[in-house]
């Protein structure tokens, strides 16, 4: 791709001090092109994490505030708060500068204009072009603005199309404005990705192009420090999973797929045993999964009830892991004794998690705290403080979170479940079945979420696995000399 020399790229340049790779000015001269002449188009603009989707709005927005004599632009993203806020922050840190500065006007918080230049420093007349920021949220008020130059939507994959077509679109019909969405890959059914569907197919049947798409490998081949983060990123979390193929490869994801591929669950089984009491000095945290309290039947015993009440019923579980330190001093969790409870009442899974931490001396313990979990969480605090007992309140941004830290343990090796060998066989089995089952859904942009489908079973296991890692959030990496044991290493090795 050739340096551009066009009038955009100089501006940026030399006077806003900030220049554009190629690929952005390739974009932002195709937008003007439609500006200048009335075009109208609908462009779709599609650019990896940090490669400059944001910088290239913001400085299209300042050369237009810069040389178009009047009109607004309108620049609409999912959010007020940090979306809207930042780009407006952005435009007026670009138009800091000695051409601009003292042309600049606000207007209630959300439009940001140019004065007519020269004007007399602190003059304020409210001519010339503005952009108005609006939210694009489901509930935000945004009728009656008039987008006569530009219409832009940022992070369009998480808009819904109906507050596009109804109170967006319409913005730009009076002086058939030009239409940019912006954003990155997510699923094939957002209002970015029918609209890219739509803008190949024109390019198919008319050669005009309207979606212009670049993936990491574009910014890589021009900023070294760019192409070892990803490098990076893609070595910790592997090149299948969602936040890579979506945001740095722009793939889209076709629905939702199992969670687990079958090279992670094959680094999840692990060689070690199976753990019916600790080991001496040794680091154990727990997950623990909380199920609704059933009644029991008193003519039952409690295995009878486990293998013969309703199937569907959930239970409690609770994994314990081992924690030790590799050569980097980076924790691996290897998962040796679950516990699961069915229908079983909470003071008595209280009695029994009681009985759970002081025999394996857990040092963290993350709990589900949603719900009717709350109180049991709560009793465990007050009995073994803040410093131990974790609560977790699960939702979408928060169960997002446990699925990518337990995906990139995984994809590290660093995360391992006992041999079956010495397992409890109805333990084990239920458990691999539901890792076998679990499936991922994508709620919203950057959010990912895991479960099983109902039809398939429970997730009661998978869930409890999820929360052993941020038990390790509440502990310190032991001192070297605990790690290795010395002298018990260098005597088997004969230096001793």
């Amino acid at each position: 791709m050739k340096k551009s020399s066009s009038p955009i790229a100089q501006f940026a340049a030399t006077v806003l001090g900030k220049p554009l790779y190629p690929y952005q000015a390739e974009v932002a001269e195709a937008i003007l092109t439609s500006i200048l002449a009335r075009q109208g188009r609908i462009f779709t603009v599609m650019m990896a994490r940090q490669s400059g989707k944001n910088q290239l709005s913001a400085v299209l927005e300042a050369f237009l505030l810069m040389f178009m004599s009047q009109g607004t632009i309108v620049k609409a993203a999912p959010t007020l708060n940090p979306q809207i806020i930042n780009s407006r922050l952005r435009l007026l840190s670009l138009l800091d500068t000695p051409y601009t500065r003292d042309c600049i006007w606000q207007s209630e918080g959300h439009i940001v204009g140019l004065a007519p230049y020269p004007q007399p420093k602190l003059v304020r007349t409210h001519a010339g072009p503005r952009v108005m920021f609006f939210s694009a949220g489901l509930t935000s008020n945004v009728v009656g603005a008039t987008a006569d130059i530009l219409l832009e939507i940022d992070e369009a994959q998480d808009v819904a199309r109906e507050k596009y077509e109804r109170d967006f679109r319409p913005m730009a019909a009076t002086c058939n404005a030009t239409t940019v969405l912006y954003g990155t890959a997510w699923s094939d059914t957002t209002l970015l990705a029918q609209q890219r569907a739509a803008n190949l197919e024109l390019e198919r049947l008319t050669g005009q192009r309207q979606h212009f798409e670049y993936n990491w490998h574009t910014l890589a081949a021009l900023n070294p420090a760019y192409h070892s983060f990803v490098g990076q990123e893609i070595a910790r979390l592997g090149e299948d999973h969602p936040a890579i193929q979506t945001q740095y490869l722009l793939h889209p994801i076709n629905g939702a797929g199992y969670f687990l591929n079958a090279l992670q669950r094959t680094q999840l089984q692990g060689t070690h045993c199976w753990q019916e009491t600790p080991e001496e000095a040794e680091y154990y945290i727990a997950g623990m999964d909380v199920a609704g309290e059933d009644r029991a039947n008193p003519e039952l015993s409690l295995m009878t009830q486990k293998h013969h009440a309703n199937t569907r019923r959930d239970s409690t579980v609770l994994s314990i892991g081992h924690v030790r330190y590799n050569e980097l001093n980076l924790p691996i969790i290897e998962v040796v004794h679950q516990e699961w409870w069915t229908g079983v009442p909470y003071m008595q899974q209280y009695a029994r998690t009681l009985t759970m931490m002081d025999l394996w001396g857990i040092r963290a313990l993350a709990i589900d705290a949603t719900g009717l979990g709350a109180g049991l969480a709560s009793l465990l605090v007050e009995r073994f403080g803040a410093e131990r007992v974790i609560p977790f309140v699960f939702s979408r941004s928060s169960k997002s979170r446990l699925a990518y830290q337990l995906l990139a343990l995984l994809n590290n090796n660093r995360f391992k479940l006992y041999s079956s060998v010495d397992a409890p066989q109805e333990i084990s089995a239920e458990c691999w079945q539901q890792l076998r089952s679990a499936r991922y859904s994508l709620p919203g942009s950057d959010l990912l979420n895991f479960y099983v489908d109902p039809a398939d079973g429970h997730d009661d296991f998978l869930c409890s696995l999820a929360l052993l890692p941020e038990a390790l959030h509440v502990l310190k990496a032991p001192a070297a000399s605990t790690l290795v044991r010395p002298e018990r290493f260098y005597a088997e090795e004969g230096y001793f």
